[in-house]
């Protein structure tokens, strides 16, 4: 079966290398996907069966792993990891081919380039990654899998961020389609939009559950740390927004093209060069593949090919825009911009402070890092800043209009923010500044919309009516925009409230943390096939009125084929904060517990959804 993968796999890109020379109504794009798609299945299928005969199965498998694990062991490596990518590829290329209308001019083209990009990684796992080489001699069983992989959050997460990122493939093939036959940049943005904001959505909820996952699985409580492959994630969606808010600027006046194009070529080479740094062994990070020098060299020719001969074509096709308009400072039109500033300056930020490290490793020799503080410094008050502008724009006009209005008309929204205050004044300004502007969006937002269908100051059935004539848009603005509030409010609170104990507990022993004690109720001994785990009974009582709220048991594994010892945390969820707890090991018949009280916490997951599904409902 390796055998007739290989043959696949070199099936599709013989056909993707042809397509450009025969008829696109052949739809070879679905035989090139089919092909690819076969091959990843023949992967799958020899992890299920535990064909240790092949490498890739041998160093990412063993015989006692779970089903699911198996499944997502084939791309919880570079060589799988490779083959996934190849296999959105072409199935974005099968989505161009059968979505976008056959008379429309610039399909030919974008499917023409993005045949060229599928042959260029379908070529590259071939040649350099191929995940279906054989063992040189006979094994009996595997080496395993890294224990803190061994989680529902990493057998979804990837191939949910891999359809974000390379959703953007489409609207990088759509923009250099858009240059090279000259159209006109309102149609250009009416046909590019939707394929940006699914990929975008997508790449929301990717990131999103890594998010969860490396709460839940690394065992110190938090969601995001600021990691290199992290901040990877967060550029091309950076720039994302950008695009998606400068489209419709260039939908709607048919100005500022070769800004959007320049975006848009952008955000699909993040996510190569994303590629690049996760597989080439030059990051150091939890998230990031073995160190392989060569392997990186050769995804670095393929990330120059792209991008160079993208930036040529833009260079030499990009038209000069005949439209002047000027707008007042006070606009929407202005906003957008000022806003798309700010999130280019925030995606300067975090790519300086993940790639100075690196270039001062290579040129000096000299070790660096750049932690937390320079981006609390530098990255946040940007953020606040895009979160001032967002209140300010939805209630401007295209045509501009005056401040003073807005502030008499929703003098309650700002009040409202500003009641908050008093709650708050102990905590950082920071902090203090993150929750009331992020409440005042939401309370702006609310009262709005509430305008807008007359609510409480006509009839019920009148705000019904007005209420289903709104338009899918701003129902889509709305719900993204409440989502950003909730995602920065949640963060905030979490930040700003958070505490941690840790002790050694006996049985009945206990930890106190806010309104909450974690008791020690029983510690026993787990033995499963591929692990053996201390795992401990804490049970969890509200302590304002007394009463049990439940257990969480928490484990200390040991990984028997691995060797590796790994933390695996139970937290107790409600609405309004978590208790996160972890235990280690056993020191005079006590054992090592932790306990983090993280409020809000269901805050964030629920802002990072509203996101998503905002952007989701703009696409239709």
């Amino acid at each position: 079966m390796p055998n007739l993968a290989n043959i696949l796999l070199v099936i599709a890109s013989l056909l993707s290398f042809a397509y450009p020379f025969f008829s696109y109504r052949l739809r070879l794009p679905f035989l090139i996907f089919l092909s690819v798609f076969t091959s990843m299945a023949i992967l799958v299928y020899c992890h299920i069966t535990n064909d240790f005969s092949i490498e890739n199965v041998y160093y990412n498998s063993h015989s006692t792993k779970p089903l699911l694990y198996k499944i997502s062991g084939v791309w919880g490596n570079k060589e799988g990891s490779m083959l996934l990518w190849t296999l959105v590829l072409t199935l974005y290329l099968f989505l161009m081919d059968i979505i976008i209308d056959d008379n429309n001019l610039l399909k030919r083209v974008a499917v023409t380039v993005q045949a060229l990009i599928c042959l260029c990684f379908v070529l590259f796992t071939l040649l350099k990654s191929n995940p279906f080489i054989k063992m040189p001699y006979i094994v009996s069983d595997g080496l395993g899998f890294n224990p803190i992989l061994q989680d529902i959050g990493l057998a979804i997460h990837p191939p949910i961020l891999y359809l974000g990122y390379l959703g953007f493939s489409a609207t990088f093939s759509l923009a250099i389609a858009g240059l090279i036959k000259q159209t006109e940049g309102n149609i250009w943005a009416k046909i590019v939009r939707p394929w940006v904001l699914i990929s975008w959505s997508l790449l929301t909820l990717g990131i999103s559950l890594g998010s969860w996952w490396a709460y839940r699985e690394l065992g110190w409580g938090g969601f995001w740390f600021w990691d290199p492959v992290e901040n990877i994630s967060l550029m091309p969606w950076l720039i994302g927004i950008a695009l998606i808010h400068l489209l419709l600027i260039v939908r709607n006046f048919n100005v500022l093209k070769n800004f959007a194009v320049l975006l848009t070529l952008i955000t699909f080479s993040l996510g190569i060069t994303g590629t690049f740094l996760v597989r080439s062994g030059i990051l150091s990070s939890v998230h990031a593949f073995t160190n392989d020098q060569m392997y990186g060299f050769y995804l670095l020719v393929l990330l120059s090919m792209i991008t160079g001969s993208a930036l040529l074509v833009f260079i030499f096709y990009k038209r000069k825009s005949s439209v002047n308009i000027t707008f007042p400072i006070f606009s929407r039109f202005t906003i957008i911009l000022i806003n798309n500033l700010l999130f280019i300056t925030a995606f300067f930020v975090i790519f300086s402070g993940t790639l100075y490290p690196i270039l001062l490793k290579y040129l000096t020799g000299e070790l660096i890092s750049v932690g937390t503080p320079y981006y609390n410094i530098l990255f946040n008050p940007i953020v606040l800043i895009i979160l001032i502008f967002t209140i300010i724009g939805q209630y401007c006009r295209w045509q501009g209009n005056s401040l003073l209005p807005i502030f008499s008309e929703y003098r309650f929204s700002f009040c409202s923010a500003a009641a908050i205050l008093p709650f708050i004044l102990h905590m950082q300004l920071m902090i203090i500044l993150s929750i009331v502007i992020s409440v005042g969006l939401l309370i702006f937002i609310l009262e709005a919309y509430s305008k807008r269908i007359r609510l409480f100051k006509s009839s019920l059935s009148e705000s019904i009516t007005l209420a289903q004539r709104v338009s899918k848009t701003y129902y889509a603005m709305m719900i993204a925009h409440a989502g950003v509030a909730l995602l920065v409010l949640g963060i905030a609170c979490s930040i700003g409230w958070q505490e941690e104990k840790e002790a050694y507990l006996k049985i009945g022993d206990s930890i106190t943390v806010n309104k909450f004690k974690a008791t020690l109720q029983n510690v026993e001994l787990v033995k499963e096939k591929n692990f053996h785990a201390v795992k401990a009974t804490i049970s969890i009582q509200n302590l304002l009125n007394n009463k049990i709220l439940g257990n969480v048991m928490p484990e200390y594994r040991f990984y028997l084929i691995e060797g590796q010892r790994n933390i695996e945390s139970s937290i107790y969820h409600n609405l309004f904060s978590d208790i996160y707890v972890i235990v280690g090991e056993f020191n005079k018949r006590a054992i090592a517990t932790k306990v983090y009280y993280k409020p809000a916490m269901s805050v964030i997951w629920i802002g990072s959804i509203f996101i998503a599904l905002g952007s989701l409902l703009a696409m239709l």
